[in-house]
């Protein structure tokens, strides 16, 4: 049987190829065009609102929590599949990191420029909704993978995914929760953080619950591994490289033009930390309100009315209207700065 991986198999593994999920396992350094997934997707998701060459959490953040959680999730699997007992732990452990890693294109949804089409509740539910169907989407092609490698019936393997997944889920929305009414500091909240906060405090409610069936379920269902996570006779990743490659260039055009904007929104807030306000007030009047994400507050945040004063006193003569109504307006008043 061929088992070189091919230039479909990246994307037929999302549909729970057989076959697909074979080669991949077979192939050796899988896990770079995962790698390169990882990053096309952490372009996705943060191209709008993150400054990709000055704010490196676009990339660390995705790898290091997939590791945590990937190493939890497979901790949870090893011993009620007694993976250990065909495998070796390490091999079967970083078969299962490139299956978690190849699951990151479902993350492309995040990429729709929602935001840009609707009004932000309208845009946050979609959001909502593009989660919801990435962790299943995810938690259905993962349950797929391992039943196809370790010859476990679905019904052993979903509940034993389910459970740690779960438990993550609610561990996150509980502390994610906690932010949202933290950062408003007791202020009513605006309608579309209301609509997160609710969103999140159901995920964590409905994730105690899914805990606790896939818990008890897994110890209704039977069933060990008769293979390991991972195959021998496999080929070069060259095809899927390339694919991956291909999508981490195609996120990077996507990303330019907001990328422009977002690095603009990054060194105004630069310079309003640093405290150099004339400086702050001369880039932006140098701007048009076109030049900054029109999706996003305009910094500074309206909560900072002493800095937005300062903001309007240090602005020139000839600063644009614009600048000077919004951060008036964000101060409160209707004139602008104070008299001169």
């Amino acid at each position: 049987m061929n088992r070189r991986m091919r230039a479909a198999d990246p994307f037929l593994y999302l549909l729970g190829h057989r076959a697909a999920i074979e080669r991949i396992a077979a192939t050796p350094r899988a896990w770079l065009v995962g790698v390169l997934l990882v990053l096309s997707a952490g372009i996705a998701r943060n191209y709008d609102h993150l400054d990709l060459l000055r704010e490196p959490e676009w990339f660390i953040g995705p790898f290091a929590a997939s590791l945590v959680s990937i190493l939890f999730l497979f901790q949870f699997l090893l011993w009620p599949l007694k993976l250990h007992a065909v495998g070796g732990y390490w091999r079967q452990q970083g078969s299962f990191l490139t299956l978690a890693w190849l699951t990151a294109p479902c993350a492309w949804l995040y990429g729709i420029p929602v935001e840009k089409m609707t009004d932000i509740v309208t845009a946050t539910k979609w959001n909502i909704g593009f989660l919801a169907v990435v962790a299943l989407w995810r938690v259905a092609i993962v349950t797929r993978a391992l039943a196809v490698l370790s010859e476990v019936p679905v019904r052993r393997i979903l509940p034993l995914v389910l459970a740690p997944a779960a438990l993550e889920m609610m561990v996150g929305s509980y502390f994610k929760s906690l932010s949202l009414i933290g950062i408003m500091g007791g202020v009513r909240l605006p309608p579309h953080t209301q609509l997160l906060k609710d969103a999140t405090d159901f995920t964590a409610t409905a994730s105690f619950w899914v805990f606790l069936a896939a818990v008890l379920a897994c110890c209704l269902t039977r069933g060990v591994a008769s293979r390991p996570l991972h195959r021998s006779g496999g080929g070069g990743a060259k095809l899927g490289l390339w694919v991956g490659a291909l999508a981490l260039g195609f996120w990077v055009l996507v990303s330019f033009p907001d990328q422009l904007l977002v690095a603009n929104r990054k060194r105004l807030e630069d310079l309003i930390r640093a405290g150099d306000y004339p400086a702050a007030a001369a880039f932006a009047a140098a701007r048009t309100r076109e030049d900054f994400p029109k999706h996003q507050e305009f910094p500074p945040r309206s909560a900072f009315r002493p800095i937005l004063i300062d903001l309007l006193d240090a602005l020139p003569a000839d600063a644009p209207s614009w600048l000077r109504d919004e951060w008036s307006i964000k101060a409160g008043s209707p004139r602008g700065a104070r008299e001169r």
